[in-house]
């Protein structure tokens, strides 16, 4: 029997659209297997999941059959059928963890909610993806984005339900927790759970095995067994996917401006309250031109050193110096420097008002500007970026991860800053356009002569594009 069958899913936008957004796609997941759902951003893979879910936004409409371990059929516009199977029948790992958690409420409470294990369980369940049982007396603004997706999988093992959804449930982590969801998942799957796993990473496509499905515009375009598709792909599309690998990049310009520095650091120490600090004693320095690395395992204060860089966060100890100007002494001085000093952060989400129209915010920034070529320039932002017009009439919510990963860095790239500190900014792109992303950022760096603060565990990505790279550790 099949725990999933989705039969003609087509989606569309209900005010009407010559193409698509999802066509005529059909799939089946035998009780028990699982089944990788790869492609590029902006193909329809999360729609898929969301269908399931009846998490469609309202902006869309849907037709086709959606039937679940043997249930009847449901239409994928009967949201509330749908819901009613949450927790019991079927169970979502989501592709934003941000989003995912009530901010109130303490971790333990929201994870355990459906579990009978108790304290014991859950404490169980997250020592399993590596966090501490204190893990569950903290709040979810204390997670890392890595964290934060290592809860998600931990509540999954916990739920009742036999199917999982798990949407790019590797997304921003390092090598060694990729491998880790990855056992996760080979653990929930061999105990009996059935997954479909959206994902474009193919360390997971590999690593889980089972069946594969390769989607790009909406359709499908290759499905098999996982093994032979990756081994042998008959598609153009899917030789390509597997081809765009970092290695293979061609090498960057470097575009140094030796004597120019546009931000430093001295003795830099930060953490939280009266834990153990995250990093000690930091020194850095960033040139015009330059793209300096920040590398490490999740968790490690990647994030939070971007944050102090910034102005966003005090360290415990030490200074920062934008141009001369310490944003922690000086703020009068930094609030004239903010527009120059600007950070791709790691969730797009939280880039865009959720209820007014991508478009309107980005004439927001255009206002502000007296540069009479701001609307040329986002013209020739969409096109380089390969964002189709038609996105700026949508919500952030109607988009895909990437494609809002995209438009934040549009809308960065429009301010003209001095300095980008990108948080993981190509952790939610498939190969294919990963690639063209980040050599266009590095290519941008090289020719306005600003410079970059790269932050990533991807070392691969990282020995393609970086000048120069700090490596924080544990401790």
């Amino acid at each position: 029997m099949s725990a999933l069958r989705i039969t003609n899913l087509t989606i569309a936008l209900a005010s009407g659209s010559a193409q698509p957004l999802v066509d005529a796609v059909s799939l089946v997941i035998p009780r028990g297997e699982s089944l990788c759902l790869i492609g590029e951003t902006g193909s329809g893979k999360s729609l898929v999941a969301q269908a399931v879910m009846g998490l469609l936004p309202a902006s869309l409409k849907a037709k086709g059959a959606i039937r679940i371990a043997g249930r009847a059929p449901v239409s994928p516009q009967d949201a509330p059928a749908l819901r009613s199977l949450w927790s019991h029948a079927t169970s979502i790992i989501p592709q934003e963890p941000a989003a995912a958690f009530d901010p109130l409420m303490r971790i333990g409470a929201q994870i355990g909610g459906s579990s009978k294990l108790g304290a014991a369980g859950i404490a169980q369940a997250l020592a399993e993806v590596d966090l501490p049982s204190t893990t569950m007396a903290g709040y979810p603004f204390q997670l890392s984005g890595g964290m934060a997706q290592r809860v998600l999988v931990a509540h999954a093992s916990l739920s009742d339900a036999a199917l999982v959804i798990a949407d790019e449930p590797t997304k921003g982590l390092d090598g060694p927790r990729v491998e880790q969801v990855i056992r996760l998942l080979r653990q929930l799957r061999d105990n009996g759970k059935t997954l479909l796993v959206i994902t474009h990473d193919l360390n997971v496509a590999r690593g889980l095995g089972g069946m594969i499905a390769v989607m790009r515009d909406g359709a499908t375009v290759e499905s098999g067994v996982a093994a032979e598709v990756l081994a042998s792909p008959e598609h153009a599309y899917t030789r390509a996917w597997l081809a765009a690998d970092p290695g293979s990049w061609p090498a960057c310009e470097t575009c140094l401006h030796a004597d120019d520095i546009v931000l430093a650091a001295h003795g830099l120490t930060a953490g939280y309250g009266s834990s153990k600090p995250l990093f000690r004693n930091l020194d850095l320095h960033v040139r015009k031109g330059e793209v300096l690395a920040v590398i490490g395992p999740s968790g490690v204060g990647k994030s939070t050193l971007g944050n102090v860089l910034l102005g966003l966060m005090p360290p415990q100890a030490g200074e920062v110096s934008w141009a001369g100007c310490d944003p922690y002494k000086d703020p009068s001085g930094a609030r004239r420097l903010r527009r120059r000093y600007q950070k791709l952060h790691q969730d797009p989400a939280t880039v865009f008002a959720p209820h007014r129209t991508i478009g309107a915010q980005l004439s927001d920034v255009m206002k502000h500007d007296a540069e009479a070529l701001m609307p040329a320039r986002l013209t020739d932002l969409l096109e380089r970026l390969r964002l189709d017009r038609g996105l700026l009439k949508r919500r952030v919510s109607e988009v895909s991860g990437g494609e809002a990963q995209r438009l934040a860095m549009a809308r960065l790239l429009l301010m003209k800053p001095t300095l980008i500190i990108a948080d993981e900014p190509t952790s939610r792109l498939d190969p294919i356009v990963q690639q063209q992303t980040m050599l266009l950022l590095r290519e941008i760096v090289a020719e306005d002569a600003l410079s970059l603060v790269l932050i990533s565990h991807q070392k691969d990505v990282i020995k393609a594009v970086a000048d120069e790279v700090i490596e924080l550790v544990q401790g």
